[in-house]
């Protein structure tokens, strides 16, 4: 897909929240999306969702139980790949985050 703008630094996101703020569109969404360093195999992410969402249903697994459900299948079927992955996600995140807060002078 593409995108209408997109922004390659921290500094340049918190440029954007403060012109967001100037012209009060602040309370209005702003999607930062941070590229995963490291990620698993397509084709097994994949394999390993087909089964999980099987098994889900095949338990009566529905709504809110769901995603936890998904996420201990995909710890187990992984061999503990997936929660490796997310560890590193939540990292890249954090960093990101405080990078922009830096970059806002907060």
């Amino acid at each position: 897909f593409t995108l209408e703008y997109s922004a390659d630094s921290a500094e340049e996101i918190a440029k954007i929240i403060r012109a967001r703020e100037i012209v009060g569109t602040r309370d209005c969404a702003l999607i930062v999306a941070n590229p995963v360093v490291k990620e698993m195999d397509r084709a097994r992410h994949d394999a390993i969702l087909t089964s999980g969402l099987a098994k889900a249903t095949a338990h009566g697994v529905t709504g809110k139980a769901v995603t936890p459900f998904l996420l201990e299948h995909f710890h187990e079927a992984s061999d503990g790949e997936s929660l490796a992955v997310n560890i590193e996600i939540i990292k890249s995140n954090s960093a990101l985050a405080a990078d922009i807060a830096v970059a806002s002078n907060l």
